[in-house]
């Protein structure tokens, strides 16, 4: 009798120790707008306001089964060794039950309590999750008693291993991409997809400092009431919108938008009716100024709520560092977006690539991060440094002066990132900074060697 009491709590163990393993592991992998879905096609009005608690906190009830699971666990060891005991008719446990009985359960608990639980949570785990909903929070409640004390030794360990809210969201956007670039190898994304993938990703780290244009590629036109002069730097600049500055580019008094003058012209026939002069301060709009540390997801909804297209730039010092745009927040996401003013270029990109000879042609003005991303196809990698944040930069600090057109120096190799040593040669300067480079890497130790063994054969 005894025997088979041992044995109903084995396997009770199991199956409740399954069950609770199961629900650890679809929580701790858990895809909330999958459960969400579900619970709105099942329309269960009891169950969908479970599903939210649960996702609410879904730590919390990831952590409340995980006393009971400690208990069923125990359950089974104890048992299978009164069990083995009772089947050996021994008056006395001694090592050899004990021994037998560990040795069994631990087979057992590994298959209930982490292949078969894997497997479910992987393929059912959101379903599980619904459907246990009553159970987690029940289990929630238990184990409130308990919960300060488990939050208490978390931040203990979170404040010893010097853990921040900042690393753990680096670590995971390190995670999405890893996971991008595997699933770009296993063909489940193009380079387009990959490529805008990481770019929403890395959208919330972006300032205005790396997406604006800077402040000596603006075209901005004087405030003049010649009427002449402004029509004819329009024609010049071809925007729509055009930042208006009055001695220098550090005071900017306003933003000129071209259908306002359509407007004054049509309203008043250009003055010729009424007399009244052109005044361009008159038709300016008010100049929307952000710092350059402002990320470009807090302006987004400034730009929306606002209802302007264009921002100036300030640095610290309260001069114009540059202008960003709405576009320019757009293709950040999306690519560079070519609208009807802009005529049409042979090559628009920052980086063309030929991997025959291993080079790559680099617009200066492109940021290190940027390049970087391209360069993996020649499996190499511009050095990076707060010191600067676009090729150029990176190369008027490497030589400490602005190089002129045809001068050269040696990339060093890094050994981080295994890129290989290269030769980086300035295409095109201008006297105040570079405009286009070229850099060629050497091919590293393991592919000279997968040459020979190819010439070899």
């Amino acid at each position: 009798m005894r025997s088979e009491l041992w044995l109903l709590l084995i396997v009770t163990g199991l199956i409740f120790g399954c069950v609770l393993s199961c629900l650890a592991q679809a929580l701790r992998d858990l895809r909330k707008p999958l459960l969400e879905e579900i619970a709105t096609i099942r329309k269960r009005p009891g169950a969908t306001a479970r599903v939210n608690k649960i996702i609410d906190d879904v730590e919390g009830h990831a952590a409340s089964i995980a006393l009971p699971r400690v208990v069923c666990n125990l359950l089974v060891v104890i048992a299978l060794t009164l069990w083995v005991a009772e089947l050996r008719q021994v008056e006395r446990i001694d090592w050899p039950e004990i021994a037998i009985g560990v040795a069994v359960s631990t087979l057992l608990l590994w298959v209930f309590g982490t292949v078969i639980p894997a497997s479910i949570a992987r393929h059912a785990g959101e379903s599980l999750v619904y459907r246990c909903s009553l159970l987690l929070r029940m289990g929630y409640w238990l184990v409130a008693p308990f919960r300060p004390f488990v939050r208490l030794v978390d931040e203990v360990v979170r404040r010893l291993a010097g853990s921040t809210a900042e690393s753990t969201g680096k670590a995971i956007e390190q995670e999405l991409l890893s996971v991008v670039e595997e699933a770009q190898e296993e063909g489940k994304f193009d380079n387009v997809e990959r490529d805008m993938i990481e770019a929403v990703v890395r959208f919330r780290d972006r300032t205005v400092a790396q997406v604006m244009t800077p402040r000596t590629q603006i075209e901005a036109m004087p405030l003049s009431n010649d009427l002449s002069k402004v029509t004819a730097s329009i024609r010049t600049i071809g925007h729509s919108r055009i930042p208006v500055f009055e001695g220098d580019m550090d005071h900017i008094v306003g933003i000129f938008y071209v259908k306002d003058l359509m407007r004054w012209l049509a309203g008043d026939g250009g003055g010729s009716r009424t007399g009244r002069l052109f005044d361009l301060r008159a038709l300016l709009r008010p100049a929307y100024f952000v710092p350059e540390t402002k990320t470009v997801r807090e302006l987004l909804p400034e730009l929306l709520n606002k209802r302007v297209h264009i921002a100036m730039v300030a640095d610290e010092y309260g001069g114009t560092a540059g202008l960003v745009t709405f576009e320019d927040i757009v293709e950040e996401v999306f690519g560079d977006i070519q609208d009807e003013y802009e005529q049409p270029e042979e090559s628009t990109s920052d980086v063309t690539i030929d991997q025959v000879s291993r080079t790559a042609e680099i617009d200066a003005a492109a940021r290190i991060e940027d390049v970087n991303i391209e360069l993996r196809r020649l499996g190499g990698q511009l050095p990076t440094s707060e010191d600067y944040e676009t090729v150029g930069g990176f190369v008027t600090v490497t030589l400490g002066r602005i190089p002129t057109a045809g001068e050269s120096f040696p990339l060093e190799p890094n050994p981080q990132s295994n890129a290989p040593a290269g030769h980086i040669q300035v295409l095109t300067a201008q006297p105040t900074r570079v405009t286009r480079v070229r850099v060629a890497f050497e091919q590293s130790a393991p592919t000279r060697e997968a040459v020979k063994a190819d010439a070899g054969k």
